[in-house]
Parts: structure tokens; sequence; C-alpha cells
């Protein structure tokens, strides 16, 4: 690891885009954090460290590194390891865009690592050390022209700081496992060597900097949560919250991030499970990946709950709507700022508008702006539950024969008729789903969200020939498009809003109660708060806990631990979904090589070098006889099904899997800087 300090340069810095709410949207003011034009490329520390202006600067750039997980389309082809393009390459989602398609086949090497967060997370490390050594106390008076920082605002900066410092830490640990720890900071002369810290050493190191913010020598400084005053969520009144510093850490933040790195550091890929990775050692010998160590379990659980009992102090709490309708619920918890939320960035690609970026690639073609191209395998789709929160190969209610007039929940006929639309002709296999199935998927023939003007029908057709299929780039590749994070106000027509602000989260409550179910289950089986905390999440998604299907003798998992660890797994899925979180789940899993049964869904066990298969259904076949058209006709129905038919799982991508990706490749430009580095197993 080398780092050269030639000079001090500033670039345009994106990050915290902090927010105000305004009429149900977030709009940057972060003035402060924005890099002035007028910025000399040769500023010295100096300078930099005696001036506010360019303090808070340097202290912006820091940020750079907060993940973008909402981008899940065509920007993630030149991105770096921090936007998402892991739920392409993952199988979470598919997006038709042949630029990005390439992502899903994982042919990248050491040489050619398309997503590498090594660099830019070291540059930010460095940045925050840098920042930590040569920060003042304060900076000024108070009216100085100059500007002014007090020492509390000082203090402030700096536990945002060391907290960012951790981060930068974990977002390299997720990704690659152990990675160097940075102690010094070169000169402009110096070359530093750094070999990899081990598994256990990099877990101390950023606990201990979390320590420093949570009870330590910052722990004054971080304020607890960003709420600043009383109110129901459901009445989405943002004065509730200082959404100005909506990306700033808060002691609620440390404590998340905290508890999820004792979570990862107790999950099989990081705990003895890697077989492969037990043999790696430095270039002196020394283990990087430890043995099988069950307190570590103990350690995680601890921590999760010091964050429950903070959430609970604070008032945290599942966000629910006004009316407590799961639909509602689900759908709302995304589009407004809740005390669901631990930690959310203001900035994300669903707020550009439906003509631009994530809204515009969500939405099907014969939508204004619809691009149309990013969704999911059927491999996704088959994992969602049952109203009756069965799998759907457990439910006898289910079937994939014919078709039903279907009520769709996700919209209203007008402002005034509050009745839902009801779509005609839908498959059975979409019938009597889960709520968040409506609220995350489009699949052929859901209705929009708001009628387009003009349009008799308002469903969502995909095959080819289809309403909503455009060209080879713009289409449901699979069959299904995300709908998950939509906004339901937007079409880019007429009087209708065209943009909405959203906070993308990072982290909420409902992702560290399933957390603490894994956890509890992997230290005793008969733990009941396994499936207290697993039930609070589905009582929100609409469905039956699992304690209420024991109690009605309908099924029984209670106290089984593999089959607990299966349910809290695609719970897991299925509620986190779209959220960043799929692909280091499978991971730490050890399950990023498993593939599933084309009609169960269920996970076949191998890890070993393969290709692995997705499905869709088949939209080269005809779903309906006519399509809308020009004239805005109705369409007519076609009631083929299977062969032949849009309405039949088939093969849609086939990508290789080598078992090296359980841990993505150090970048050999990266270990060409230092001699002590050595490349993650398997890939040598």
């Amino acid at each position: 690891m080398k780092f050269i300090k030639t000079k001090i340069v500033f670039r345009s810095v994106e990050q915290p885009k902090a927010a105000i709410a305004m009429a149900g949207t977030f709009t940057s003011c972060s003035d402060y954090l924005d890099v002035s034009k007028e910025l000399s490329q040769n500023l010295d520390k100096e300078e930099v460290f005696s001036t506010a202006k360019y303090l808070t600067q340097w202290y912006g750039e820091i940020y750079q590194t907060c993940p973008n997980y909402s981008e899940m389309g065509l920007d993630v082809q030149n991105s770096n390891g921090t936007v998402n393009a892991q739920a392409i390459y993952s199988g979470e989602i598919v997006c038709a865009h042949p630029n990005v398609l390439k992502f899903g086949q994982n042919t990248f090497t050491p040489s050619s690592t398309t997503h590498n967060r090594w660099w830019n997370c070291y540059k930010q490390i460095r940045q925050a050390m840098i920042f930590l050594e040569n920060a003042p106390e304060s900076i000024g008076e108070p009216g100085a022209a100059a500007g002014y920082i007090s020492v509390e605002e000082m203090r402030r900066y700096k536990a945002d700081v060391i907290y960012l410092l951790a981060y930068n830490y974990f977002l390299l640990f997720e990704f690659y496992g152990p990675t160097p720890i940075i102690t010094e900071i070169a000169g402009p002369n110096e070359n530093v060597d750094y070999a990899r810290a081990s598994v256990d050493e990099m877990v101390q190191h950023i606990d201990g900097l979390l320590e420093r913010v949570i009870s330590g020598d910052y722990s004054d400084a971080l304020p607890e949560t960003i709420k600043t005053g009383d109110g129901a969520d459901y009445e989405h009144d943002n004065s509730m919250y200082n959404l100005r510093e909506i990306l700033r850490p808060t002691k609620a933040a440390a404590l998340a991030l905290r508890a999820r790195l004792w979570v990862y550091a107790a999950s099989p890929l990081f705990n003895g499970g890697y077989t492969e990775a037990l043999s790696l050692t430095n270039k002196d010998g020394k283990r990087l990946f430890p043995d099988y160590d069950a307190s570590k379990w103990q350690t995680a659980k601890k921590h999760l709950e010091a964050l429950f009992a903070f959430a609970d102090a604070h008032g945290m709490g599942l966000y629910y709507s006004k009316d407590r309708d799961p639909h509602t619920s689900i759908y709302e918890l995304f589009q407004y700022y809740n005390d669901e939320i631990l930690w959310a960035n203001g900035n994300n690609d669903f707020n550009d508008g439906v003509t631009l970026k994530m809204e515009a690639r969500t939405i099907p073609g014969d939508i204004p702006g619809g691009m149309g191209n990013v969704g999911f395998y059927q491999n996704i789709i088959d994992l969602f539950f049952t109203e009756n929160g069965l799998d759907i190969n457990e439910d006898p209610a289910y079937n994939e024969n014919g078709f039903t007039d279907l009520e769709n929940p996700c919209t209203t006929l007008s402002n005034t008729v509050k009745e839902k639309h009801v779509d005609k002709h839908i498959f059975n296999m979409y019938v009597g789903r889960e709520p968040r199935f409506y609220a995350d998927v489009t699949y052929e023939g859901k209705s929009w969200h708001i009628q387009r003007s003009g349009y008799p029908d308002w469903g969502a057709y995909f095959s080819k020939g289809g309403a909503a299929y455009k060209d080879q780039t713009m289409h449901a590749r699979a069959g299904y498009l995300l709908y998950k994070f939509n906004n339901r106000t937007l079409m880019n027509e007429g009087s209708n809003p065209k943009d909405w602000g959203r906070p993308w989260i990072y982290f909420r409550l409902a992702d560290f109660y399933l957390y603490y179910a894994e956890v509890c289950n992997e230290i005793d089986p008969s733990d009941p708060n396994i499936i207290k905390y697993v039930d609070l999440v589905r009582e929100r998604a609409g469905i039956p806990g699992y304690r209420e299907l024991a109690d009605n003798g309908v099924k029984n998992i209670i106290g089984d631990q593999d089959q607990q660890r299966e349910a809290i797994y695609r719970e897991r899925i299925i509620e986190m979904l779209g959220e960043g979180n799929y692909y280091f789940d499978m991971h730490r899993w050890m399950r990023a090589g498993w593939s599933q049964n084309e009609y169960t869904g269920e996970w076949i066990k191998d890890n070993e070098d393969k290709q692995i298969i997705r499905y869709g259904m088949d939209i080269s076949k005809p779903a309906v006889t006519t399509f809308n058209n020009l004239g805005n006709t109705a369409v007519k129905f076609s009631d083929k099904i299977g062969e032949g038919s849009y309405y039949n799982r088939i093969v849609v991508d086939r990508y290789p899997w080598k078992k090296a990706m359980l841990l993505y490749p150090v970048p050999y430009n990266e270990m060409q800087k230092s001699e002590l580095t050595v490349q993650n197993p398997l890939w040598d």
C-alpha cells in the first residue's frame, strides 16, 4: 500500500447531499459541502485546515464512498464497487441493456476488476486520517468573514469522520474480506507496504473506531438521531426530522453498523466456513481467516440488543401507515423518512424524475418516459410467499392454471374514487400472493398506478410486440419489472408530478430484526425471539407469522434450527429485495454459488464452479392476441399456457460462476503497489 502525497487536490463533491423535504420531496441544500471552482489545485494543509470553507470541503469529500445501491440500471457499467452492479451479477436483478447483461457473467479477473472498491475506499481512509490529524479544535470567531467553526461543531465533524473511517473499512471488509489497516500517512518520498490484516484484527479495528463515537472519547459528539420533534410517521411531517443532515452519521447509525459488522464476523464466510480461505496466509505465514468461533454469534447478539434498546428508548419501530394496511405500509416506508430508518441518504437515482435513471428504467415502455428494462428473474418471483404465508409449493390454494380478474392493491381509480382497479385476465401465478409481491413486482397485465390518458386498458404487456416492449435494449428481459421504490403519483404526462424525492435507506430496523433472528437461531434454536422477530416483519408484510401457522396446524418450523435458518434467509431476501443486501447476504451465508430449482425455488447446494441458470417467462411468445396500439384499443387475451406461450418458464440466461467469487479479487494493480499484499483464495 503506497500513499504518495504530491499535492492536495479537490474534486467535485456529491456526498453528502443533505436534504430538506418540501411538499414531500427531498431537495439538496448542502452548499457548504460543494467544492468551489475557485479552489487552488495546490493548497497546502495549513491553508486547508485553518480555513472553515476549505476544511468543510475536505470533510465533504470523505462521503464519496457512501454506496449508491439505488442504481441497478445502465449507470452501473462505468461504476466503482460502491454502485450496485452487485445486484446484477448476483442474479437479484436483471437489466435488459446489453452493456449491463455482461455483468451477470462474472468473467472479470484480478486484472480486470470491473467494480473495484479498493482504491476509492483507501483514498477516503487517507482523507479521513489527514482530517483527524490536522483539524484544529475550532476555526475563527463568531461572525468572522472567513467563517467560523465552534469547538462543538468541530467535534461533530471529527466524530463523523471517525464513523466514516470505520465505514470505509467495513465496505472493504464485506467485499474483499480482511484488507490492510493503514496506521500512518505516507509522505511524498515514502513507500509504505502493508500486509493484509486478519479477519479478527480488521473487525476489532472497525469496532474500536465505532466504540469511540458510541461510548468513547467522542460519544458526546454525535446526535442520537436526526429526529427533532414528536408526531406520527404516517402524517409525513418532515419537520419531525432534520433532513438537512440525513446522511450525516448519528448514534443510531453507529450502533447499527457495529451490529452489522459482528453479524458478518460471525457468518460462515468469515467464521471458518470457507475452507480454502483457512489456509490463506500473509507472506510471513500469518493466517488471515479464523477457525469457527461460536462466541462471535454472542457478540453479535449483544450489539443487536444494544441497538434495539436504543431504538426503543427513542421511539423507533417498524413503519406502519395510518390505516395499518400492509400494502400502504410497505409502499410508504420507502417514500418518506420515518422512525424505522437508522441511516439513509437523501440522494439516489430514483429521485431524478420519471424521464431519467431508475424511475424511468423501472416503468413499462408504454408509459410516457418509460424505459422498462430493470426487473427480476423467475427465480426471485418464486420466492415470494402466498397470501397465506406459505411457499408456493406448500399452499394448496396456489395454482398456475388459468387466469383471473384481480384487484390491483397498488392503484386507485381517481383522486375521488378510491376503489382499486380490477385487472383483467391475470395469470393465476400472480393471484393470491403476499403484499410485498404486489409492492415489488410489475408483472404481465398488472395495471399501472395512474391511468394513461386516452387508454382504456391500464396493463403492462411485456412479450415481443406488446405495448411495454420497446426494443432489444428497453424491455423486461425475464417478463418482470422492479416496482419497489416507484412513487405512485408520478407520470411524465399532463399535470402529473415528474419527480419525487425519497430517502435511500442504508439501515432500517426490519433488516436488524432479521439479523437478530438469524443470530439467535445459531446460538439456541429454541429461543422464542427467533420466531418473534421474524413474525414482526411478517405481520407488517400482511402474512401469517410462523407462530400463527404452527398454532393453526398449518406449518410448524419452531425449534428446528435448519428450517428456521431457511425461513430467516428467505424472509431476508424478500423483505430486503433491491436494497443492496442480497449479494452480501448470499456471500456471507456461502450460498452465492447455489442455484434454484426451476419450479420450486429450492436451493441446490453447490458452490463449485458451474453455470448458474436464470429463468423467466417466454417473452418471445404471445401473451395476448392483440395489444394496445395507436388507436388505444383494448387488448384481446389468449388463454394459452405452457409451451409456445408467454406463460412458460424458460431459461433466460446461463452465467458461469466460480467459487473464487465468494470473495472479490484484490485488484492486480493494487497488489503491484505492495509486495506484502496477497490475493484472495482461488484467484491466483
